[in-house]
């Protein structure tokens, strides 16, 4: 018994050895010391400098991953913008001959959607008030397409002047025999003496005027709903034919032709041939004489002022003219996000006169004035917000047809 008691006793104790030992190897001195060292080196300047370079490390890398997902946007963009037109130009190809622009509005409409939203700006210089009064013309000069001394006019109802201009230059060849030469001189001659004599003695008319615009599938996009922009300049046919101007009887006749106080007509018989692509007259079966006038293709001509009686160009002698400058002011002006404009060109072609008049008696009958020029507009495409061009140098053409009725001559 005594023997079992004291094996029951004796096992504790072991226990209790092993429990000393393990106390033994974490004894306050050893965890003093270590703490110590800890701290020790917590304090130093190695560890210090470890972690600043663990710190700059970590914003470094941070900062680059950012900068590679910026930098990777605009490549992703125009890798889908060329995608996209790689696509559609594959198209067009097997359907023999699509129109190239239509590729252009394509892409455009597939990065993004077109911007619809207007803004109502008036031109100042060319809007009228539909019953009262005809759109100006005067502006300041251009004079970007001359090249030479001009030549005064010949006709003997112009005074001189003492104005320094530049002879104006038309985009075409100049062909002609001296036979028609000289029958451009006489029926130009013919129509000036008709149009001034009605522009000094002031008889009373009716106008009708309206302008309309066709436009191509880019311009449909860069130039929206530009007839609703404009709304005093662009005039429907139907609207104007609604609403004639009356002019009375000795009233001002700057609604005649060209705003100009003393002429309806300044071009030089000697700048027929240079100027004019056509000529005809023919008599009529009423005793009236019809004249038609065709002048040549000229770009960008520059508009002459009212008071001026030496013209700036060969269309603005006889067709009121619009400024290059001017347009591509406004249109810049409300450019959308997608295109940046960056060039506008005026080509003015195939203006024509029609007038009827009595020989006898010089009195006009009718006129009809038909100006046309080409809006070419060159715009790059653009990324939104970043203002990236991914396809710069495109252009879009908005054609301009103006025309004028004079009838109801009163003398």
């Amino acid at each position: 018994m005594k023997k079992d008691k004291i094996k029951k006793e004796k096992a504790p104790k072991v226990k209790k050895e092993k429990k000393v030992k393990e106390k033994k190897v974490q004894s306050p001195e050893e965890k003093v010391a270590f703490e110590a060292a800890v701290k020790g080196f917590t304090s130093s300047g190695v560890f210090k400098a470890l972690v600043v370079l663990f710190v700059c490390s970590l914003v470094f890398t941070m900062f680059s991953s950012s900068i590679l997902r910026l930098t990777a946007i605009p490549g992703a963009l125009k890798s889908r913008a060329a995608a996209i037109s790689a696509n559609i130009n594959a198209q067009n190809n097997n359907n023999n001959g699509n129109n190239g622009n239509n590729n252009i509005q394509n892409v455009i409409q597939q990065i993004i959607q077109p911007d619809t939203t207007s803004i109502s700006i008036d031109v100042q210089g060319t809007t009228v008030a539909p019953t009262t009064q005809a759109p100006t013309t005067t502006k300041t000069p251009d004079t970007t397409t001359t090249t030479a001394t001009p030549e005064t006019t010949t006709s003997s109802e112009e005074s001189s002047t003492t104005t320094t201009t530049t002879k104006p230059t038309t985009t075409e060849p100049l062909t002609d025999s001296p036979a028609m030469i000289k029958e451009k001189k006489a029926v130009l001659n013919t129509y000036k003496k008709v149009v001034n004599t009605a522009n000094s003695i002031k008889p009373g008319f009716t106008k009708v005027q309206y302008r309309t615009m066709e436009k191509d599938d880019s311009a449909k996009l860069v130039l929206g709903s530009v007839e609703k922009n404009y709304p005093g300049y662009f005039i429907s046919q139907g609207d104007a034919e609604a609403a004639p101007i009356v002019s009375a009887k000795f009233s001002d006749m700057s609604l005649f032709l060209i705003e100009n106080g003393d002429y309806a007509c300044l071009l030089s018989d000697k700048n027929a041939s240079e100027a004019i692509r056509r000529v005809e007259k023919t008599a009529q079966s009423d005793g009236s004489t019809k004249i038609t006038i065709v002048l040549r293709n000229e770009e960008n001509p520059a508009v002459t002022p009212a008071d001026q009686k030496k013209p700036e160009s060969f269309t603005s002698s006889m067709f009121p003219v619009v400024d290059k400058e001017d347009i591509k002011e406004k249109l810049v002006a409300r450019q959308g996000m997608l295109t940046t404009i960056t060039d506008v060109n005026l080509l003015y072609h195939d203006c024509t006169l029609e007038i009827n008049y009595m020989p006898k008696t010089g009195k006009v009958l009718s006129v009809t004035q038909t100006v046309q020029y080409d809006c070419v507009v060159t715009y790059d495409l653009t990324v939104p917000l970043l203002g990236l061009a991914i396809m710069p140098g495109q252009t879009a053409t908005g054609t301009v047809t103006d025309t004028a009725v004079y009838t109801d001559f009163v003398y």
